[in-house]
């Protein structure tokens, strides 16, 4: 994957904040964590390099911005933490993957995300989603699902005005 083509697999991404998350020995992101995570990452991606990070669309569930797939490959662990990887396909087994640290645009991402948000529980990142005029609550006051890339885009370029 080349700095030009920016868009990356979503398991890719979400492994990323898991390796980040094990590094200390102790897993303690939770499914609804790692959801808030890469959406908070594919914000910022959109505000600051104005593409997606993933091609995958957000829907406004009811605990805030959710990736269908992600859920699914990572809904056994229900409220507890992810202790094990999401694996893809590499020839005839299947492998886990994170995304390289010499793709730059990621790394400033990733980065700008794990100092501003990792502190925060599940819990506490829902609630930052569901804010009034974020875009899961503009998405749901509308009756609609998908969260669209131009709303996220409009409120991230938003905070990084606000600081």
């Amino acid at each position: 994957m080349s700095e030009n083509s920016p868009i990356l697999p979503i398991k890719h991404v979400a492994n990323s904040f898991l390796q980040w998350d094990f590094q200390n020995g102790k897993a303690s992101t939770t499914p609804m964590k790692l959801q808030k995570l890469v959406y908070l990452a594919h914000g910022w991606n959109l505000a600051i390099n104005d593409v997606p990070l993933i091609n995958e669309k957000f829907e406004a569930w009811p605990y805030g911005p959710v990736e269908e797939d992600l859920y699914h490959i990572f809904k056994q662990f229900k409220d507890t933490p992810i202790t094990d990887y999401a694996k893809s396909w590499a020839g005839n087994e299947k492998k886990a993957y994170v995304v390289s640290s010499s793709i730059h645009f990621f790394s400033d991402i990733f980065t700008r995300v794990i100092n501003k948000y990792a502190h925060f529980d599940a819990l506490q990142l829902s609630a930052l989603t569901h804010q009034d005029g974020t875009p899961w609550s503009i998405t749901r006051a509308n009756g609609l699902t998908e969260i669209s890339n131009d709303l996220i885009k409009e409120h991230f370029r938003k905070l990084a005005l606000n600081g």
